[in-house]
Formats: C-alpha cells, structure tokens, sequence
C-alpha cells in the first residue's frame, strides 16, 4: 500500500508539476502580449508627446523670434531718441549760453546806468 501510495505521490506531482508548467507558459504569454502591447501604446504616446513638444518648441522659437524683432525695434528707438536727445541738448546749451551772454551784457549795461544815476543824483543833490 505504501508502494502504491508513492506511485500515486509521484504521479500526483507529475501531473501538478505539467499543470503548473502549463499555467506558467499560459501566464508568461499573456504578460508577454501584455507587454507588447503596452510597450507599442508607450510607443505610440511617446511620438505623440514628441510631436506635441516639438509643436510647442516651435512655438517658442517664434515667440523669441518676435521678442529678438521687439529687442531690435527698441535698440532703433533708443538710437533715434538718444540722437535726438543729444541735439535737444546741444541746442539748449546754446541757448544757455546765449542767454548768459545777454544776461551778462544787460547786467554791465544796468550796474553803467546804476552809476550814472548815481553821479548825476551826487551832482544834482538828489
């Protein structure tokens, strides 16, 4: 009876042992389908993503391009207005000095006749 217990053991994990194998290989292609197909949905979601950062690489590239456009508009302006400042400014200084000129001729001109009035108020006793 032992005998025929063993014999029954061993086919027992025999048939365990092929019922395992079976269900592992079963098991294995399913992950392995699995796997090539999540990998082909990664694929697919990685050009998907590569086209849309590249879309929008895009799109910062011309926002650069725009800015760099305003950045040289602006440096223009500036060597406009910087032109201009400097004529303003050059003419001005010669209306400064101009008007000095006049101030200070008109000054000697007024401390002359402040002297005068003050001799003849001397003279006359006024």
């Amino acid at each position: 009876m032992i005998r025929r217990a063993r014999m029954t053991i061993d086919r027992l994990k025999k048939r365990m042992d092929g019922r395992f194998t079976a269900l592992e290989r079963r098991v294995n292609g399913r992950f392995t389908e699995l796997e090539r197909r999540m990998n082909g949905r990664f694929t697919k979601l990685g050009r998907r993503t590569n086209r849309r950062f590249a879309s929008v690489d895009a799109r910062f590239d011309d926002v650069d391009a725009r800015f760099a456009a305003v950045d040289a508009r602006l440096d223009r302006m500036e060597a406009r207005i910087s032109a201009r400042l400097d004529s303003v400014i050059e003419k001005l200084d010669t209306h400064f000095l101009i008007n000095k000129n006049h101030f200070d001729h008109h000054t000697v001109i007024l401390h002359e006749h402040d002297d005068r009035l003050k001799d003849l108020e001397r003279q006359t006793g006024t």
